[in-house]
């Protein structure tokens, strides 16, 4: 009885959690963002023109919609799975053995790279965006405003050299096992089954389905997430490379808008739908710990990832037959 209140306390502290986590969000948003875009008259001109100053509205307006939308979609998804798990009574098996092997090193390094840079720019990025309120002081504990803006552009780089490396590594690898003729297997690229998993999840989060999709290493939602990231760095990235050699008002301050506008969605979606995914769900609340270990139940992973596991298990080394001897 004990273990069950335990766990029953654990899903209302996640959903508590995460309302909380998703008011901040949407709060952030409907300042910033919403009643912007709902107060701030648009003129859209269909003259051709070289001057950028046309175009800078229009990139207000896709950023804006663009945000408004996918936070929402993200609070919506993530609540439904979120009052799912906390009805069904969703279980963490992590500390139940046996274990089985999620993430090598290289990636878990990689992954707490990515977190501790990324960190760093969304603080010293919003200081310099806030500068006039909060991030005075976060600029005075790094030394002066001038220590804020070479902090910012120092991280972009550690951030730079990781996806550099990323990209390069993972597609050394795959020219290496083609030219050797071995299979490659792209788990983490998008195919249909994301889209039939992400109907087959809708269903069985409105109660329309008896059962969740069986997934394979990733599921929509990872892909998702994983893909929105470096598309986001690239559109963070370009711009931001701009200002730095070109200055605030390049283009009219279009890289600017295009830089402040995808920082903000990219905080605010790691905020509502990667820290829920990971780990304010009710089966890892509070944190999950694959990303530090790289190991994860085999339990855990017949239930998030059956696929996956059957070709673990297809795939190990099986294990000599024995003879049996018998004595005369």
């Amino acid at each position: 009885m004990s273990n069950t209140n335990a766990f029953v306390r654990k899903n209302i502290v996640a959903i508590i959690v995460y309302a909380l986590v998703c008011g901040l969000a949407l709060s952030w948003l409907s300042i910033q963002v919403t009643i912007p875009l709902l107060t701030t008259p648009v003129t859209i001109s269909l003259n051709i023109s070289t001057d950028l100053s046309n175009i800078n509205p229009l990139a207000n307006l896709f950023f804006q919609l663009l945000i408004t939308g996918l936070i929402l979609f993200a609070v919506v998804h993530n609540s439904l799975d979120l009052v799912k798990k906390a009805k069904t009574g969703e279980t963490n098996y992590a500390n139940q053995e046996p274990k089985v092997r999620r993430f090598d090193l290289n990636q878990r390094i990689q992954h707490i790279w990515l977190f501790v840079t990324t960190f760093i720019l969304a603080l010293t990025g919003f200081a310099q965006m806030y500068y006039n309120s909060w991030g005075y002081y976060v600029g005075q504990m790094l030394g002066g405003q001038q220590n804020l803006i070479s902090a910012h552009l120092l991280t972009a780089f550690f951030l730079g050299i990781l996806i550099v490396y990323h990209f390069a590594f993972y597609g050394a690898q795959y020219v290496i096992r083609r030219m050797q003729g071995n299979p490659v297997r792209l788990s983490i690229m998008l195919s249909k089954k994301d889209i039939t998993d992400f109907i087959q999840s809708m269903k069985y989060m409105i109660g329309r389905a008896d059962t969740p999709p069986n997934y394979a290493k990733y599921d929509y939602a990872q892909k998702f997430d994983y893909w929105g990231i470096y598309w986001g760095m690239i559109i963070l990235g370009t711009p931001g490379v701009l200002l730095w050699a070109f200055g605030y008002n390049f283009l009219n301050g279009l890289p600017f808008i295009m830089h402040t506008d995808e920082a903000m969605l990219a905080v605010l979606f790691l905020m509502v739908f990667h820290f829920y995914q990971t780990h304010f769900n009710p089966r890892y609340f509070p944190m999950n710990k694959v990303f530090i270990t790289g190991k994860m139940s085999e339990k855990d992973m017949e239930k998030e990832h059956p696929l996956e596991l059957e070709r673990i298990k297809s795939e190990a080394p099986k294990p000599p037959k024995e003879i049996e001897v018998s004595e005369k």
